[in-house]
């Protein structure tokens, strides 16, 4: 899978739109057919072998990995964040389209944590308290680091050369 099929990468004459969250879908598929598949598991074979609070337990951590299994899935996953090139703005749709900034207020920059880093978009007063993610982790290692190249070759720089905010490239 290349990179624009991994974060749908759409640029056409207007607008670049692009879904940082799509290249985990298919993760949570198989996460969540996990799921569905343990619960008759938990029921019909544990069922007999535990007490009833053992149960219940079990029960409310199969229902809290669904909730945040589901949760990704609807509100994580669809989120697009669209560069529109004739308005000069930046909108976030999920259901309905929201306009989170204009090409003069972005600025891009690397946020840092948990051993892994992305590439993140905010307002330039603002950026550190509120941000948008528009790309994956990445870490140190090489398949990341050539993952990381690709993606800025691929989507970061068309998104910045949109915008109109110069790249710095790391050394």
């Amino acid at each position: 899978m290349n990179i624009t099929d991994r974060y749908k990468f759409e640029e056409n004459g207007g607008e670049i739109s692009i879904m940082p969250n799509y290249d985990f879908l298919k993760t949570l598929i198989w996460w969540l057919a996990l799921g569905i598949i343990a619960l008759p598991v938990i029921v019909y074979y544990f069922m007999d072998k535990m007490s009833g609070d053992q149960f219940k337990i079990a029960m409310i951590i199969w229902a809290i990995y669904m909730i945040y299994i589901l949760f990704d899935l609807f509100f994580r996953i669809p989120v697009k964040y669209i560069f529109d090139k004739s308005e000069k703005c930046i909108y976030k749709k999920w259901i309905l389209s929201k306009k989170i900034m204009t090409f003069g207020e972005m600025t891009y920059f690397i946020n840092d944590e948990r051993g892994g880093y992305y590439y993140s978009i905010g307002k330039k007063r603002n950026q550190f308290v509120k941000n948008y993610r528009i790309s994956n982790y990445f870490s140190g290692s090489k398949k990341s680091i050539e993952r990381e190249d690709d993606y800025i070759k691929e989507i970061l720089c068309p998104i910045l050369i949109a915008v109109g905010i110069p790249f710095n490239e790391r050394e």
